[in-house]
């Protein structure tokens, strides 16, 4: 019991000074979660689905999952997407269905660089259940009786500028603030912070030709939660082979290391597992994380896609 409660504490402990959205290592293979500007910019009527189980061992760790399509239109300057995502952390679970709008602006004198203003809107439906708590005290008001469903609206906003060799994007995902209670009065006393709190993420990354069959791909993500929680790093390189086997690794600040392989099956089809070491104060309670990832790009407008470009990176 002793053991189950530290761990739980330390679980508590780490999420309370992060931030509130899923994390993936994968983040490059899906856009979407991170920013509504990301539609339509792999050319093609593009599906994704991820699933992330977050520190193996640790009872009730996070387990996330997500599905997201995204697709440009007859007017190329216009995409479209949606993505739906299921977050569990501990006796809380989220459903979060997101429909995003991007549009996009080419420029250049040969038109290869994409400016994509995009912006999304859709709910969470929020849960918990916090008559699973085991406590000392059975009657403990903090918990008894305190079992929450919620449907909580979510705007989000989002610039991302790309080509094929690079690309480069800010997004805030929560803009709106949502109370965590039905109880909203609560806040005015300050007496809790159970809220959704406005994130913001940037992203980046490059892709060099180090000769006609090996690619390098360095990219970072940066997470922010103003005044809530300490700006958040994610460090990652990736070499691609023969345009179809992937193979990384990545640095979270201060959690873990990252290693990652992925395999472009056919042009359309692809396949990807992450596994991350935890380092952080949690290191010896876990075995790690696990993250799948399998994208499939259909056939758009009678070709393979848009993009006459063989591989896409991001």
């Amino acid at each position: 019991m002793k053991k189950l409660l530290t761990i739980c504490a330390l679980t508590i402990a780490l999420y309370g000074m992060a931030q509130q959205d899923a994390e993936y290592t994968m983040y490059r293979f899906n856009g979407l979660y991170l920013n509504p500007a990301y539609a339509g910019s792999r050319e093609a009527i593009s599906t994704t689905a991820m699933y992330r189980h977050q520190w193996v061992k640790v009872p009730k760790a996070p387990q996330t999952a997500s599905v997201a399509i995204h697709s440009p239109l007859r007017n190329n300057n216009i995409a479209l997407g949606a993505i739906y995502t299921y977050d569990r952390l501990g006796v809380s679970n989220t459903n979060n269905l997101m429909l995003d709008f991007a549009y996009r602006i080419p420029v250049g004198k040969k038109k290869k660089v994409k400016i994509s203003l995009g912006i999304g809107a859709g709910f969470t439906n929020y849960n918990n259940n916090l008559n699973d708590v085991k406590t000392g005290d059975p009657g403990d008001p903090s918990f008894a009786g305190n079992n929450l469903s919620l449907w909580l609206p979510n705007v989000s906003a989002g610039i991302y500028v790309y080509s094929e060799k690079f690309f480069v994007g800010v997004a805030v995902p929560n803009l709106l603030q949502s109370a965590l209670r039905k109880d909203f009065k609560v806040y005015e006393t300050g007496a809790s912070a159970a809220r959704r709190y406005t994130h913001l993420n940037a992203t980046a990354g490059y892709v060099f030709n180090l000769g006609r069959k090996v690619k390098f791909m360095p990219s970072i993500l940066m997470k922010y939660v103003p005044k809530y929680a300490p700006i958040d790093f994610d460090f990652n390189i990736a070499f691609v082979f023969v345009d179809r086997v992937w193979l990384g690794a990545g640095y979270r600040l201060q959690d873990s290391y990252s290693f990652m392989a992925a395999v472009n099956i056919t042009r359309q089809l692809r396949i990807g597992y992450a596994y991350d070491l935890t380092v952080s104060k949690l290191s010896p309670y876990t075995s790690g994380t696990h993250e799948v990832m399998l994208g499939y790009d259909f056939d758009f407008k009678g070709k393979r896609v848009v993009n006459p470009r063989s591989v896409r990176y991001f």
